[in-house]
């Protein structure tokens, strides 16, 4: 068993809500574990061999809320104070990248080196303390964890910035880099001007629940009105996700055959064949599969997932040879696994995807934050640039979709995951909680971090106006009544500066934005 003092003003803590909290082993996937709290313990029972790291929300002075984690740390008698050992994970984070980068050369009155260094100097004061005074090592190195996470995302905001003027400088930015997701029935003029004037492409949903509300009877109205207009506003469209078992995009009806893997798959199938052969003229880029991997709604087996994955790809491959299909990764931290045994964690799936010569040619990562549901609790910048440089190391190509809220989601914006079953709103915010000065902030630090990956295409925010039936709520650039948020105004002057001849501008929070100082981040102010 694993065990972490946690304290509260000095003392051991009486009460402590634990929140996302699930243990990660060395290959990075979530395990099977029970992680609770008692007598100021955070208690964590593997029921599975091998060293683990905690991962769970944590608040985090002004860096925020966020969801962090632990290094590998095996079983012992004896507790870890659970603040020393998160400092310790995000230092070893930040020299592994600094490593990784080719950073290591950093002056000593850059920004980044002072505050690293000032997290260091914290981590040696709280490990000098750890065995004799406890709740003093727990004072210093919640110290140490804030500095140490400013201190990242700034590395990762600056490492951003000499990438993407390289890239720009190079002219080895993508076609078409910007683009957003959209809702079918908002078809109004002034949105479709908006998108015609401002993005590069489309993300437009196909969802069989709204093309199949009754089986067999397909409604195209809708979808053919938006591929008929991109085609004369000369809009690319990325056409998805075409297979998804999410409850908002499966129709009714094709729950009666949840424990029947044959008929399923040939329903997939027909539906697959029937939408692409459709609009396979107009659209180029298909996002074929979604959330395959996470497997939480229908009883498949591994090789099942597999099968459908493979199938999927392969007929669109048949019956749209011109075009580039895209398998998207739903929750990339792979939280679910830790629950689930019928799932893949995702790194393995794409692992497996590309070692089983799956023919496909990318990936969307789909990153939403801000909302109380699996997957979606915050986290930092490093974090987020971590893990799509993970992604970047299987050879395909990388396509980026974002979003955040303005406004924090309230309990009676969250679908319970079952009826009348309880919510906890509370899943954290990264460094005040969100509004939309936040929003606009975290969208162009994160379009500067995706976008200077070399191996990123694209990058798309979720959803471009908020509606109804947005996955994530208050999450649109644009509110319902159709008024631009701040978020969208930086959007369109970071897309005018990547064509601009002049460096990029820095992005919010950087070292070159703000004076040095320990927690002055991206959100700052």
């Amino acid at each position: 068993m694993l065990k972490f003092q946690v304290f509260e003003q000095g003392c051991p803590a009486q009460q402590w809500r634990l929140r996302n909290a699930y243990l990660v082993g060395s290959d990075h996937s979530a395990m099977r574990a029970d992680v609770t709290f008692a007598d100021g313990l955070v208690l964590c029972q593997k029921r599975e061999v091998g060293s683990a790291a905690l991962v769970l929300q944590h608040r985090v002075g002004d860096c925020g809320e966020l969801t962090i984690q632990t290094c590998l740390l095996p079983e012992r008698n004896e507790p870890y104070i659970l603040s020393l050992e998160l400092a310790r994970h995000r230092l070893m984070l930040i020299y592994n990248k600094l490593e990784e980068w080719g950073m290591f050369e950093l002056s000593d009155d850059h920004p980044v080196a002072k505050r690293i260094d000032r997290a260091r100097r914290l981590f040696t004061e709280a490990l000098c303390l750890h065995e004799s005074e406890p709740a003093q090592a727990d004072r210093a190195a919640s110290e140490c964890l804030v500095a140490a996470i400013d201190a990242s995302e700034e590395l990762a905001l600056a490492h951003a910035e000499i990438l993407l003027n390289r890239r720009r400088q190079t002219n080895s930015l993508p076609r078409y880099p910007i683009g957003t997701g959209l809702s079918l029935d908002q078809n109004q003029e002034r949105v479709r001007a908006a998108l015609a004037n401002n993005f590069d492409f489309l993300a437009m949903p196909t969802p069989w629940r709204s093309l199949a509300p009754a089986e067999g009877a397909y409604k195209w109205d809708l979808t053919d009105n938006w591929v008929e207009w991109a085609a004369r506003a000369r809009m690319p469209i990325v056409a998805g996700p075409v297979v998804s078992f999410e409850p908002s995009a499966l129709p009714d009806w094709v729950y009666m055959w949840e424990h029947d893997y044959e008929t399923v798959r040939d329903l997939l199938y027909e539906h697959t064949e029937r939408t692409v052969n459709r609009y396979k003229g107009p659209v180029a880029i298909w996002n074929v599969a979604a959330g395959l991997h996470v497997n939480n709604h229908f009883p498949f087996s591994f090789d099942q997932v597999m099968e459908l994955t493979r199938m999927c790809t392969m007929l669109v491959r048949k019956l749209h040879p011109a075009s580039r299909v895209l398998i998207e990764i739903r929750q990339p931290f792979g939280e679910y696994y830790s629950t689930n045994p019928r799932s893949i964690p995702p790194l393995m799936y794409a692992d497996l995807l590309v070692q089983n010569a799956v023919n496909f040619d990318g990936f969307v990562l789909r990153l939403l934050m801000g909302q109380a549901q699996p997957g979606q609790h915050p986290r930092d910048l490093m974090q987020l640039s971590a893990l799509i440089d993970q992604f970047g190391t299987y050879g395909k190509s990388l396509h980026v979709a974002l979003g955040v809220p303005s406004e924090p989601v309230t309990e009676l914006m969250i679908a319970a995951p079952a009826p009348n079953e309880p919510v906890d709103p509370h899943c954290g915010f990264w460094r005040k909680p969100w509004s939309q000065l936040v929003q606009s902030r975290w969208l162009e630090a994160m379009f500067h971090v995706a976008l200077s990956k070399p191996f990123v295409e694209s990058v798309a925010w979720s959803d471009a106006v908020d509606h109804s039936g947005i996955e994530l709520p208050l999450s649109g650039l644009v509110s319902e009544d159709l008024q631009p948020k701040s978020s969208f105004r930086r959007l369109i002057n970071f897309r005018r500066s990547l064509s601009a001849r002049s460096p990029l501008p820095v992005p919010a929070g950087s070292a070159a934005a703000n004076p040095p100082g320990p927690a002055s981040g991206p959100a700052g102010g």
